[in-house]
């Protein structure tokens, strides 16, 4: 496991002011972690995140991620939507 994205993905949890978006940065961490390593390195970046946000006192975000861990639910990336340029007519 990178440290980098541990620690990475665990400051951006750790600054997500709303429970929604502590689970989109704990969605894009997984999502690099699968890029990177695949699913077999979740449950171990998972657990280093959490010891990551627990070491530095961090708890409502430990909490969180404690929470996917335990209930083995995962969170996911939103779709986002690709926004096209538009011509202008006067041309």
């Amino acid at each position: 496991m990178h440290a980098m994205l541990v620690s990475r993905s665990a400051s951006h949890v750790a600054s997500a002011l709303r429970p929604e978006g502590r689970d989109e940065a704990l969605a894009e961490g997984i999502a690099e972690v699968i890029a990177h390593c695949g699913h077999a390195g979740l449950g171990l970046f998972l657990a280093a995140v959490w010891h990551w946000l627990d070491e530095r006192g961090y708890h409502e975000a430990a909490d969180a991620v404690q929470h996917h861990i335990e209930s083995g639910t995962m969170p996911t990336l939103k779709p986002t939507t690709k926004l096209s340029r538009r011509r202008d007519a006067r041309i």
